[in-house]
């Protein structure tokens, strides 16, 4: 479990959730399911680097909780969001069809 009571603020998580492909991340982790880059390489047909970059900059502010089983690494939303945090998330989850969201192309 993190600490993330007082370190993220909403400057920041505007800011990492105006990429489409970690705003798309984000949706797809929000309903509480924990899930491993690979199938979110395959969900989202994006390059391994490229999916691993983006859930490290979610993580580093405090969104994504990381916990290793074995080898692999299983992502999801962290329960220990602010008040705050967790309205804003829960109401662009809400408003955001995972549809609307345009990624760019891999390669």
């Amino acid at each position: 479990m993190s600490d993330n009571n007082f370190t993220i603020r909403p400057i920041e998580l505007f800011k990492v959730l105006s990429d489409p492909t970690r705003l798309k991340i984000f949706q797809i982790l929000f309903n509480k399911q924990s899930r491993c880059v690979g199938e979110l390489v395959e969900i989202l047909d994006q390059p391994q680097p490229t999916i691993s970059r983006h859930l490290n900059h979610l993580k580093k502010l405090g969104i994504l909780n990381c916990v290793r089983d074995g080898t692999w690494m299983w992502y999801e939303v962290a329960d220990d969001l602010p008040e705050w945090c967790q309205e804003v998330l829960e109401i662009t989850y809400k408003q955001i069809s995972a549809n609307d969201i345009a990624l760019p192309k891999a390669g």
